[in-house]
């Protein structure tokens, strides 16, 4: 094997892992997600169906992600890694800041809706470093449920909790499946191919 055919090999391997260790965050995320939906009180059989699934499809994503050879890209770029903890410092400092001002101003319903949001598009800056386009997917559609779950808490439809626990929940277990099951499918094609 050339030099050139071993490295396209561990960055094909290395996106592989990235994306099933993308999968064991989601998987993760949509289980806290479907956990704090039952702060509306309404659905909560559901929610806790969902966390129960979220779960399972953690450990199927922990599996993929031990059973991938070498370190994802995190632990081997430091660009990629500034980016992440850059990203991931001013979610906390968003997320922070805006519950203090919803607790502040009598809203503290919102802050999942809030919460949805910022995690939403925290998911951007990954997308180049990571190679990873289905998070600009990921930050979409948790924007629109986020604006769902305001719409749904300002017109009484439903808790916004509620809304922005499941949909998040939801969101996030659907991307989370989605990665996986692409790694498993690529692993399958691979390991056929030898």
């Amino acid at each position: 094997m050339t030099t050139t055919t071993a490295t396209q090999a561990e960055t094909a391997t290395r996106a592989l892992k990235d994306r099933a260790s993308m999968g064991v965050v989601l998987a993760i995320a949509s289980t806290a997600w479907f956990g704090w939906g039952s702060q509306g009180q309404q659905a909560l059989a559901w929610l806790r169906v969902g966390m129960i699934v979220a779960a399972v499809v953690l450990v199927a994503a922990a599996l993929v992600v031990h059973r991938i050879p070498g370190p994802p890209t995190l632990a081997t770029d430091p660009q990629a890694r500034k980016v992440y903890w850059l990203s991931v410092a001013a979610e906390v400092v968003l997320i922070v800041a805006g519950a203090l001002v919803l607790g502040a101003t009598s809203n503290a319903a919102y802050v999942s809706t809030w919460t949805l949001l910022v995690v939403g598009v925290h998911f951007l800056p990954f997308v180049r470093p990571f190679s990873a386009p289905i998070l600009r997917a990921t930050a979409a559609c948790c924007v629109v449920v986020a604006a769902l779950a305001l719409w749904a808490g300002l017109a009484g439809w439903a808790p916004a909790p509620t809304v922005a626990g499941a949909g998040g929940g939801i969101t996030l277990l659907g991307f989370a499946v989605t990665l996986v099951v692409s790694v498993a499918q690529a692993r399958g094609v691979g390991a056929a191919g030898r």
